[in-house]
């Protein structure tokens, strides 16, 4: 693995906060991790959090300027075409041009995914990029895609999912043989609907560690590694289960003012993701790391370490090797 010293470039306008707390992160990304990062945004407000930096700091960044934020809700496509100088945009240009190795942006999700989308181009056999990651606390480690970029689904594309959620797996959490599942209505083997079903064939070619179909009700007993879905029900998923820890947590402050017990409550029922910050867009050629709107400084710093790591371990290749191999072993296309 080759050491990686070269550029990420940095959505500073995504996210809630904004650059109060994406400048302060790309300063100690620069000083603890030994890498460029290239802040995108509103000149004047980067320069302002600047200025509270000493000279020989601040010297060190390069910024770029952009225009505009896409807003959560704004149709990505649409903005794509109407904002095309929005920061996100920009930031993902830049590594399309070769000036940056990989993005990362707080900011809007849809955005970032249809910017590495169109930008960077997806692997061959793909047809847009997918997100996932760990989301539940209860399992840690445990990987769910898709969570809501792909909601019309076909089996080999559920195939597709199944060889990068092994491969994340392994570069994430240092799993050996990860063990691969696919969410369903029931364990036993025929259970689920025509797509699960499927893919449960296609995937028992694999040569994969699959163990067929798992239940919601056991996704918070760390059984499996990977789990696999159409991003239809991955999404709402992660509605729920985020939904869920809030109005539990809420019951638990409001009824006793207990603010750690409300906190502890609502971290294990939605994964803490300030030890790698934001998740890799799955299925495209090229870097780019999506992190949550609320993410803090530490957030964004490790946010910043996963697209140096997914550098570092050569993330696109894998990807594609990984597919290639599952795609022979299943005759998917």
């Amino acid at each position: 693995m080759e050491k990686f010293n070269g550029v990420i470039a940095l959505d500073a306008m995504g996210g809630d906060i904004g650059p109060s707390v994406t400048v302060p992160a790309a300063i100690r990304a620069i000083t603890e991790l030994g890498i460029n990062v290239a802040l995108v945004g509103d000149l004047k407000k980067i320069q302002k959090e600047l200025e509270k930096y000493p000279q020989e700091i601040s010297e060190k960044m390069k910024i770029i300027p952009s225009e505009g934020i896409v807003m959560e809700g704004e149709s990505p496509v649409h903005a794509f075409r109407s904002k095309p100088k929005a920061s996100v945009f920009v930031s993902a240009g830049l590594v399309k041009k070769g000036h940056a190795d990989g993005f990362v942006s707080m900011g809007s999700s849809g955005a970032s995914l249809a910017a590495a989308t169109i930008l960077f181009g997806t692997i061959d056999g793909i047809e847009r990029g997918s997100i996932g990651g760990p989301v539940i606390g209860y399992s840690p480690e445990m990987i769910i895609l898709d969570l809501g970029s792909n909601v019309d689904t076909k089996p080999t594309q559920l195939v597709d999912f199944a060889a990068i959620g092994n491969q994340v797996s392994k570069l994430m959490f240092d799993k050996d043989n990860p063990i691969v599942a696919l969410l369903s209505v029931g364990s036993e083997e025929g259970k689920g609907n025509m797509l699960i079903k499927d893919s449960f064939e296609l995937l028992s070619k694999s040569s994969l560690n699959f163990v067929g179909n798992i239940e919601p009700e056991d996704l918070f007993e760390s059984k499996v590694d990977v789990v696999i879905c159409d991003g239809f029900v991955g999404n709402i998923l992660l509605k729920i289960t985020e939904g869920l820890g809030k109005k539990i947590s809420n019951e638990i402050l409001y009824k006793n003012g207990d603010k750690d017990l409300a906190k502890e409550i609502f971290n294990k029922t939605n994964i803490v993701s300030e030890s790698y910050g934001g998740g890799p867009i799955f299925g495209i050629k090229g870097i780019g790391i999506i992190g949550h709107g609320a993410s803090k400084i530490d957030t964004i710093v490790s946010a910043i370490n996963t697209a140096k790591i997914t550098i570092e371990n050569d993330w696109v290749s894998k990807q594609i090797e990984a597919i290639n191999k599952i795609r022979s072993e299943t005759k998917g296309k």
